[in-house]
Formats: structure tokens, sequence, C-alpha cells
């Protein structure tokens, strides 16, 4: 009788081990499980239920992430869904690295559909991992928890690798403009007044060319005239010598 007890008590252990089993059916899983980013950069994460049959009404994600790392730059849920925006249910938290998103699948979710997608930017280089948080939730119909095991995503940041500028093309140019040279003003001579000194020998040399333009033929013109006036004085003189005064001068 003891054997039979003990029979039927396993056999009731073993059913409601599977039940339980049965029932916490439905996985998350992340899209990559790995990531290699560059800081400065931003990548994506999709998260996808799987029901595995078993109907979900409500599923409540929850990830933890290094804030030091990365940040959570957007979320975008998928089809169909309907978000529950109420507090405790919709957090983006870049401070203590948690993402907290709610939503409802109207008539109840069957089969594999994607939840949504995070968008994360790599702060600076290092490495960790995208956790799925305990407070995660898959109801059924029944409000029962029947959401299984624990995704991550593994992902390493690399400092960004400096690109060598690249050289500049030389280019045919026109040649270049001789430069000017500076324009030297050059002063004007201004004319030099004649000087009294200049005007005398200027009316000198009229005077000796008698306005023939030749000194030579000047000097022979004047010689001529000193000749004729001196002949001229030589006959007066004669003529006063000859005929003292107080005698009347002969007859010519």
């Amino acid at each position: 009788m003891k054997k039979i007890l003990i029979t039927i008590s396993l056999a009731v252990l073993g059913v409601a081990v599977l039940a339980t089993s049965a029932a916490a059916a439905t996985t998350i899983s992340f899209s990559p499980a790995s990531v290699s980013a560059t800081a400065g950069k931003t990548f994506n994460v999709v998260i996808s239920i799987n029901p595995q049959n078993i109907a979900n009404y409500t599923e409540k994600i929850e990830l933890d992430y290094p804030a030091d790392l990365l940040q959570v730059k957007s979320f975008s849920l998928g089809s169909n869904w309907m978000a529950l925006s109420q507090t405790g249910y919709d957090l983006i938290d870049n401070t203590n690295g948690e993402l907290i998103k709610t939503a409802g699948y109207p008539g109840g979710l069957s089969s594999t559909a994607t939840f949504g997608t995070v968008t994360f930017y790599a702060k600076k280089a290092g490495s960790g991992t995208i956790k799925l948080a305990d407070g995660s939730l898959a109801l059924d119909a029944n409000n029962q928890n029947v959401i299984s095991g624990t995704p991550q995503v593994a992902f390493t940041v690399t400092a960004p690798t400096s690109v060598p500028a690249a050289p500049s093309t030389p280019t045919a140019s026109s040649p270049a403009a001789p430069e000017e040279q500076p324009t030297t003003t050059q002063p004007v001579e201004q004319p030099i007044a004649a000087t009294p000194q200049f005007s005398l020998l200027a009316s000198i040399g009229s005077a000796l060319t008698l306005g023939t333009g030749s000194v030579w033929l000047g000097i022979v013109v004047v010689l001529i005239i000193l000749a004729i006036i001196g002949y001229v004085v030589y006959i007066v003189i004669q003529r006063k010598r000859r005929n003292p005064p107080g005698q009347n001068p002969p007859a010519m």
C-alpha cells in the first residue's frame, strides 16, 4: 500500500512539474546576440517574443545595461502592440542603465513576434552585457507569468580609428599675376626764374648781335658804327681848331 501511495505521489509531482514547465514556456530573445560597435556610433537590438503556442496578453520587458558605456537613444514598439505608459511600466533611465517597456497584445499573442527595437549609443570604449532583468513578465490569460530564460547581449565598444586626411590633389592654376611695383611719382621740375644777372647778360648778348643772331656780325657792325662816330668826332675837332671861337667858319 505504501509503495502505491509513493508511486502515485511521484506521478502527481511529475505532472505538476511538467505542467509548470509547460506554463513557463514563453521565451524572450535578443538579436543580435553579440555586438561590436565603435564609440560615437549607434546600434540596434531587436527584442522578440516566442509564446510557444501559449497565448500571451501582456509583456513587460526590463533591460539592464552599463550606463557608463551605453545610452538608450530611442525605443520603437512592434506592430499590433498597445503600449502601457503608466508609471513603473514605461521608463528610460540612462543614469542607472534601465529600460522598462510594457504593452498588451489584443486577442493574445500565440506566435513569435517582434516586441520592439532599442537603439543604443556607444559612449566610449569598453565591454559589457545587456540583460533581461528579473522584473520582466509574460502574462497569459490567467495573468500568470509564463516567461522563461534570461537572455543577454554581449557587446564590445572600440575607440574610433583616426583616419589620416587624404592629400590634396594639386590642380592646374593660372600663372600668378606679377606683383605691382610701387609707382614713384617724379617731382616736376619747375622752371627757374631768370635772375637779373642772366637777364643783363641776355640783354648785352642781344645788343652785341644787334638782332642778327650772330655775335661776330654784331661786333663788325659795332666797329663800323664806332669808326663812323670816331670819324665825325675827328672832323668836328679839326674844324674847331681851324676856326677858333669868334671867327666865322669858312664857307663849305
